[in-house]
Order: structure tokens, then sequence, then C-alpha cells
């Protein structure tokens, strides 16, 4: 049996969560194969027995490049059987319902899925849950590739732990995340390039999910259809690119996803650390993400 995984993931979070879950269908005799959402054309669900998407949370939401994608495809998915995954630094609050109704939305049957915690890049939330998802969580994502193995091979009913809720995550987070997501559009203008300091590398081009980026009369050029992730911002290695943040350096979501609101709305665990807010050392382009196109990763540096 084969396994076709579609994973959306710019700093290598969900990407890891992805492998290990491919780990547990191997264990399990399952031909599985991971494609990274930049390269989408390339994902085939053909001969597929089982589908798998992965995501981040943005906003509270599945990141609406992959949900997009999805709707306006032209790919089938009936009688076909499937899984979905998501890394979350903030509260994830229905981000795994909504993701699994998309896949749904193109005749899927969802068995299952997990949300698993992910370091947090977006730059005025910089350094919640650093190491993220670590090794304990990495382990979850493998069992639970293990027990969709089971689910295909012998009919074994899924755990109730991998279970899809629609109650769950409560409804706080998943009422104010769509106006966030417009509110940030509306108040956070396009990314500019400093023409100046630009190289031409290519680096924001490649890494942008909705190819917003371009290159007219030999300057970068950004349209309408950026969904202000940043990606670009993190990725240039001449801090060509400029983004004027949401007011007060994100005052509003820090503080909506402070560890107090995330205690008392969101899924945030006693146990957990919940980590320091880095943001000015990253506004301030004394910390920065490390870049390898093969290998996304979380991993920074001080400057």
């Amino acid at each position: 049996m084969k396994a076709s995984i579609l994973t959306f993931s710019q700093t290598g979070n969900t990407l890891k969560v992805g492998h290990s879950i491919i780990k547990g269908l191997i264990h399990q005799g399952i031909e599985a194969k991971q494609t990274r959402f930049l390269h989408k054309e390339k994902w085939d669900t053909t001969n597929a027995d089982i589908i798998g998407v992965g995501c981040p949370c943005f906003e509270n939401r599945p990141a609406e490049c992959v949900t997009d994608f999805l709707k306006e495809s032209a790919i089938d998915l009936r009688n076909k059987k499937a899984f979905v995954f998501i890394t979350s630094g903030e509260s994830p609050a229905k981000t795994l319902f909504h993701l699994a109704k998309s896949v749904e939305a193109i005749g899927a049957d969802v068995i299952g899925g997990i949300q698993i915690r992910g370091a947090v890049t977006v730059p005025t939330m910089f350094g919640r849950f650093i190491g993220r998802p670590n090794d304990m969580d990495l382990d979850f994502a493998e069992s639970f590739g293990k027990a969709i193995g089971q689910r295909l091979l012998k009919n074994i009913e899924l755990p109730n732990v991998y279970t899809i809720d629609p109650k769950q995550g409560g409804v706080f987070y998943d009422t104010i995340g769509p106006y966030l997501t417009f509110l940030k559009k509306k108040i956070t203008p396009l990314p500019e390039c400093n023409f100046e300091n630009c190289t031409q590398c290519g680096n924001c081009i490649y890494e942008c999910p909705t190819k917003s980026i371009g290159i007219e009369n030999a300057k970068i050029t950004f349209t309408d259809s950026c969904i202000v992730c940043y990606r670009c911002w993190h990725v240039c290695p001449e801090n060509a690119i400029s983004i004027k943040f949401s007011p007060g350096e994100g005052f509003i979501e820090r503080n909506l996803y402070s560890e107090k609101m995330a205690h008392k709305f969101g899924n945030l665990q006693k146990n957990e650390v919940f980590g320091e807010n880095l943001y000015k050392d990253v506004l301030n382009r004394n910390i920065k993400l490390k870049y390898n196109r093969k290998e996304p990763t979380t991993e920074f540096v001080k400057q």
C-alpha cells in the first residue's frame, strides 16, 4: 500500500512531524512519500491508498494557502482515506478540524489527525516553544503513523487520542481567528524591497508559498496575493526586505497569545515551557534564522 503526504512547512516543524509519521507507516510496511507544498505540482495522489495533509496553524486556522489550494485544485480524493496533522505555537483552536473539513470537501474520508507544538518564528512572537517539536512530540507522530498503518492493513480502529473532535479547542480563539487574519492583512502593508541591498539571490521568490514575489525590470515586486507570512523577510540574506509590522510591533498578537491567555483560553499544559519572547532582538536583526533551502529550520544565530 502507498501513502502520499502534502506538507506545508516553512521552518521545518511540520516537515519533521511528517517524516516521523512516515517512519511509522514504513514500520507497518506502507510505502510513503512526502511532498513539500512549495512543490505541490508534483504531489501525486493517483495511486495512493491514503492521503496525508499537514500544515502549521496561522491565526487559529490552517495556513490559508493550503486550504485555498485544496479548494481550487482539480484534485479528486473520492474513495480515498486521509489523515491530517498540524503544528502550532499558539492556540490551535479548531485548526485540526478545519483542515480535516477542507480535505473532506474534495472527497476524502478523514480517519484521524494529530496536533503538535512547534517553535514560533513569527517575528513579533519569536522565541516561544524553542526546541519543539521535541523527541517526545516526534515519537507521538511516529506512533500515529503506525496506528494509521494498522488501520489500513488490519482494520484496527484508531485510539481515541487520534480522533478529530469538532468540540476540541473551545470557541474563543476559533472565533477571533478569521478576524485576526483580516486585520493582519489590512494593517500590515505588503513587504518592500530595498533595491540597493538586493542581490536577486532568489530566496524570497523560492520560499513564497503564494508565488506573490517576482522580478520586474530587474527589481523584486510583491502582489496582493501575499498572505504576510514574513518568510521572505526571514530568508533575505541582505536584509533587503522590510515589513511594517502591526501596531506596537505586534502588541495585539503578543497580548492575545501571551502565556496567561494560553493557559486560560488555549491548550498550554502546566509542564510546557512557554519561552521568552525575543521579538525586540529579532526585529532589530540581532537574531536571525539560519537558512537552508533543502533543510528548513527554526535554528537561529545571534548577530
